[in-house]
């Protein structure tokens, strides 16, 4: 029984300590960050739909000042990606949590981050 209960509390503290609301996963400055000559909205539809191939849970929504898309959910979040208005086009940022990861959606989403450039 001690040892069932001793289990349970690791698989808990492990399971929590990999979670990640967007604000804290952009807290932790970006994996990837680029510009591009397009506008927020013509980047954003091009990586949205490469996104939802490989996270099926992907969001795109309008922000003040262009796009954010995020794959996972509010206590569990994958990917941001922050599209935002430049002089010439868009910046770029890509955050992305370290995890195990045994599917292609991880490095899928940073490609086709890079692919719409």
């Amino acid at each position: 029984m001690r040892c069932a209960s001793l289990a349970l509390i690791a698989a808990v503290t492990l399971s929590l300590s990999g979670c990640y609301s967007p604000s804290e996963l952009i807290k932790k400055g970006p994996t990837y960050a680029a510009q591009t000559h397009k506008s927020p909205k013509q980047y954003a539809l091009c990586v949205f739909p490469q996104w939802q191939e490989s996270r099926p849970d992907a969001t795109l929504s309008e922000t003040e000042k262009g796009y954010r898309l995020l794959s996972g959910n509010d206590m569990n979040t994958n990917e941001v990606l922050q599209v935002s208005k430049a002089a010439n086009g868009s910046d770029v940022k890509f955050y992305q949590r370290s995890y195990l990861d045994f599917g292609a959606g991880k490095a899928a989403a940073l490609e086709s981050t890079k692919n719409c450039l």
